[in-house]
């Protein structure tokens, strides 16, 4: 179990937090990256997407892109889902091409809208049937706070939707914490089935410095080799105080590494 910095980890703290990311995340000790950033998260943005430039960046600055974070699952409607599937089916292509290993996002729509989880669920389905079969990008969908992807039930009705084992889970412990579920039991329902972790800490509904929250980090990553989990952690950071990201991506290292027992 390694340790990815997401892009997002400088967002608010520089205008390019990808490139930030490329520049000041190796300086720390971080090997991984994941692309959160306005490159890739709207259908426009992927469709104008430089991957020539940007696998020139990521190979220069020695790091390696594990991850991208492209539009949401689903849409408003139908035509919404069909241009968002095209576009995450785009994603993979990319995530293939810079040997990337997933896609993570959340829904396109707030839970409150009525029909949202069957769009998610087609939408799913329709970028299912656009990619390769043999293809190894795993696709995981993540909770969001007030997300139509919020609660344990939402996941497991959508896994139940689709027996495809390239579909699986997130966890987002900010977000799982803010809505009120227990990650513990959430990683032990979904075991097998989660492909990708994002790590934050929080008090209440903030998300703070790695080890400055609330969140029980250890019994967290405890529960997450009692499921046999097989990816990494990605670091995310969406502090109030943005001008100390640079401080908490590297205190964050520090924290995870001597907690994984990563050698440094």
């Amino acid at each position: 179990m390694d340790i990815i910095c997401a892009s997002i980890c400088y967002r608010g703290y520089a205008d390019d937090e990808v490139a930030a990311t490329l520049k000041y995340a190796p300086m720390i000790g971080y090997r991984s990256m994941e692309i959160h950033g306005p490159l890739i998260w709207s259908v426009d943005a992927v469709h104008a997407f430089d991957l020539e430039s940007l696998t020139n960046d990521i190979e220069k600055s020695g790091m390696r892109c594990a991850g991208l974070y492209p539009p949401g699952w689903g849409g408003t409607d139908d035509a919404d889902v069909e241009s968002r599937a095209e576009a995450i089916a785009k994603c993979v292509d990319i995530a293939e091409q810079l040997n990337a290993s997933h896609l993570t996002t959340s829904g396109a729509q707030r839970r409150t809208e009525k029909g949202a989880l069957d769009r998610v669920i087609a939408c799913v389905h329709a970028v299912l049937e656009r990619i390769p079969a043999e293809s190894n990008i795993k696709l995981t969908l993540e909770p969001h706070h007030g997300n139509v992807l919020e609660q344990p039930e939402d996941f497991q009705q959508i896994l139940g939707a689709i027996p495809d084992k390239r579909v699986g889970v997130c966890i987002d412990t900010g977000h799982f914490h803010t809505s009120g579920v227990n990650i513990i039991a959430a990683i032990r329902q979904f075991g097998s089935r989660i492909y990708a972790v994002h790590l934050k800490d929080h008090i209440g509904g903030v998300s703070v410095g790695i080890g400055r929250g609330e969140l029980n980090l250890q019994g967290i990553i405890a529960a997450l080799h009692d499921v046999d989990y097989q990816g990494d952690l990605t670091l995310e950071l969406e502090v109030e105080d943005p001008e100390n990201l640079p401080r908490y991506t590297e205190e964050a290292y520090f924290y995870l590494s001597g907690m994984l027992g990563l050698r440094l």
